[in-house]
């Protein structure tokens, strides 16, 4: 089983390989579409085989790979020594170690899954058997069970029907008091219009909706119902809070001044208030500036936060158009600022910069072949480009606040038959070569045809239906 497991880790490092020469996404001029399945289809399945070959300092290991009909060959070897060898067909798994040759077949797998579940379903069978007759319903208990359960489940329909619609007419009757042309002044010519919220209309028309609201009985007994299922405030309760309550907040809506003005060049600006400026309290403002050109698919929008006739607390800004976009947020001497650009409906390339309280925080670039990333405690770069040898190389560099660095580079090329990753690092002065190589066709054996084959079976029978019994009782 480990020869198995050795092998299919070197099956991973396929991947890598396969990785390199893929076609990358984003990697502009330096992309190599296909290169990986050119090759496969120029190898001569009569005269070569693959192989995935790692090579490091004096030492090679590989993993030559055969399909060959219905069969897959995958066979391990240290400096071209068979060490292990593992072939699939629709059998099952053949695996070769040491001289011998095991055999795991579907078939005996499917068993085992099967005995399990008929284990699990006997143990199920015997737990209801072993119940008392007396302690079984009769039929008479399960039908009238039956039939209480569909009326319950009728009358809990017909419930959730009736409160919906409680529901529904209580939002309607409240929203008829707060009609736009109740709360709002609205002017306008040709070119522009301006909306202006009145303050004390508004307190009016809310007060006479919760008013309404708190006195609807229908609303009462539902939310009594509620809170008796899920433990929260009776309707009494919420009452009680909205009397105690009503005339704070009532005058705080007759502070309110909102104010949206429209041109017809796409400009568009909003301004909102509540609260009075006194030794007390202070005027909390929102205000927004837009420019927005439906016509190309540009806008520029910008909102503050803050109070009045002080720093704002907070300010977004927010800038796209079909190329490239920009958002900001900033909080005194802190920022965040995201910038992106676009090549058709991805991303190319962009920036992030986060600063708190003026100390720069993180900066993050990249784009189609380059990534950087730098922080508190460190940075890391990766970049690909083509060397003059014609090699695609991948940089990764890593560095600590104290200036340590470590440095990973691939270089990925064609090489004759073979393709080759070449892994170097700042630790070692030996490369680390992954290549994917047309080698002479090798001796194979068939492991299907061998005489001695020691097939694997699970041998569960023994005491599994006790072992379910302990799990399920």
């Amino acid at each position: 089983m480990k020869k198995l497991v050795s092998c299919l880790l070197v099956v991973m490092m396929l991947f890598t390989v396969a990785g390199a020469f893929a076609e990358p996404t984003g990697m502009g001029r330096f992309g190599q579409a296909n290169i990986l399945s050119r090759f496969v289809k120029g190898t001569d399945p009569q005269t070569q085989d693959i192989a995935l070959q790692v090579e490091s300092g004096n030492e090679a290991s590989d993993l030559v790979i055969r399909v060959d009909g219905d069969n897959l060959h995958l066979v391990s070897r240290n400096n071209a020594v068979e060490d292990s060898h593992v072939q699939l067909n629709p059998t099952g798994i053949y695996v070769s170690a040491d001289g011998t040759v095991s055999l795991l077949r579907y078939a005996t797998v499917t068993a085992a899954m099967q005995k399990i579940d008929d284990a699990v379903n006997a143990a199920l069978e015997e737990a209801i058997k072993s119940i008392p007759e007396e302690a079984l319903p009769t039929q008479a208990e399960i039908e009238k069970a039956v039939n209480e359960f569909g009326i319950l489940a009728s009358a809990a329909e017909e419930q959730a029907q009736a409160d919906a619609a409680t529901l529904s007419a209580a939002a309607m009757a409240f929203a008829s008091k707060l009609k736009p042309e109740y709360i709002l002044d609205v002017k306008g010519t040709e070119a522009s219009a301006t909306v202006s919220l009145r303050g004390d209309a508004l307190a009016s028309a809310l007060a006479d909706a919760m008013d309404e609201l708190m006195s609807n009985p229908d609303l009462a007994a539902l939310v009594n119902r509620q809170a008796a299922l899920n433990g929260g405030e009776d309707f009494a309760a919420l009452q009680e809070n909205w009397l105690d309550n009503r005339e704070a907040i009532l005058e705080a809506v007759r502070t309110i001044e909102s104010t949206e003005a429209f041109d017809a060049n796409g400009h568009w600006v909003s301004h909102f208030q509540i609260g009075e400026d006194s030794s007390a309290s202070k005027v909390l403002m929102c205000d927004t500036d837009a420019w927005i050109n439906e016509a190309n698919g540009e806008a520029e929008i910008t909102t503050c936060l803050g109070i009045k006739d002080e720093e704002p607390l907070l300010v977004h800004e927010l800038s796209v158009n079909p190329n490239s976009s920009r958002e900001a947020l900033s909080a005194g001497n802190s920022k965040t600022d995201v910038q992106l650009s676009f090549d058709g409906e991805q991303i190319d390339a962009g920036s992030v910069l986060s600063v708190i309280e003026d100390s720069e925080w993180m900066r993050m670039n990249f784009g189609p072949d380059y990534f950087f990333m730098k922080g508190p405690k460190g940075a890391i770069s990766t970049s690909v480009r083509e060397t003059w040898t014609g090699k695609i190389r991948y940089e990764v560099v890593a560095e600590t606040a104290d200036g340590q660095q470590a440095t990973v580079i691939f270089d990925c090329y064609e090489d004759d038959d073979s393709l080759v990753c070449e892994m170097n690092t700042s630790e070692s002065d030996q490369p680390v070569r992954f290549k994917l190589s047309r080698i002479d066709r090798v001796n194979i054996e068939d492991l299907s045809a061998s005489k001695n084959v020691n097939e694997i079976t699970f041998e569960i029978d023994g005491d599994l239906e006790d072992l379910v019994k302990t799990i399920l009782m």
